[in-house]
């Protein structure tokens, strides 16, 4: 909890009306006004974007969220490592603990690798994904889903380990949004096209009203 207690008084907690009393993070997290941090959700080196909802009991480590993606409650992104060369995995042996610290001698790990979550990506509840990966904008990824490899833009993930079952569109229609990045407009931007946000089926025609090439 120690590296958490910068967010047991911020004020955050008055100034962005969408973080709860009862969330936490470090001094390395950050979020916008904008972010939605629910309760017992927890940040460690981790950034959010704006519009997006970290809910109930989520944890994150190293992680990097886009704009307007949504993470259901009870997910873990960013497992950590441990050594698999030494005779125990067990960090009693090489970290500093609240149970013997007589055997601990620190050992040299490489850095966990950030991972990467995409903006307007939806993540179903009790998910989970390993350290390194990057989960493209667009994407969905099934609740409880044990996402251990890359998952591309637009691409539905679910099982365990994950597996891409389908794409959300044709790849004409991805590659048009992923060149207009809706996700990075400004609210008067969205405001201008919210009714491109209202169309029961996005094709390329529906895109091309819009957003004339």
């Amino acid at each position: 909890m120690i590296s958490y207690f910068i967010s047991l008084f911020s004020l955050k907690k008055l100034t962005h009306k969408a973080v709860s009393f009862l969330a936490y993070w470090d001094k390395t997290s950050s979020f916008t006004k904008t972010s939605e941090i629910r309760r017992f959700a927890k940040l460690k080196s981790s950034t959010v974007g704006r519009y997006s909802r970290i809910n109930p009991n989520c944890k994150l480590a190293n992680t990097n969220v886009g704009n307007f993606t949504a993470i259901g409650r009870d997910t873990t992104i960013g497992l950590g490592k441990h050594p698999m060369n030494y005779v125990s995995t067990q960090n009693i042996f090489y970290k500093k603990n609240n149970m013997n610290n007589r055997w601990v001698k620190p050992i040299n790990m490489e850095p966990t690798p950030p991972i990467s979550i995409g903006s307007d990506v939806w993540i179903g509840v009790e998910a989970m994904i390993l350290d390194g990966l990057t989960v493209g904008d667009g994407a969905v990824i099934g609740a409880r889903a044990v996402v251990t490899k890359n998952v591309p833009p637009y691409a539905i993930a679910v099982g365990a380990p994950a597996k891409i079952i389908k794409y959300r569109f044709e790849q004409e229609v991805i590659d048009r949004l992923l060149e207009i990045q809706w996700w990075n407009f400004t609210d008067e931007e969205i405001d201008k096209y919210v009714e491109f946000f209202r169309e029961e089926e996005i094709t390329l025609e529906v895109i091309n009203k819009y957003f004339p090439k």
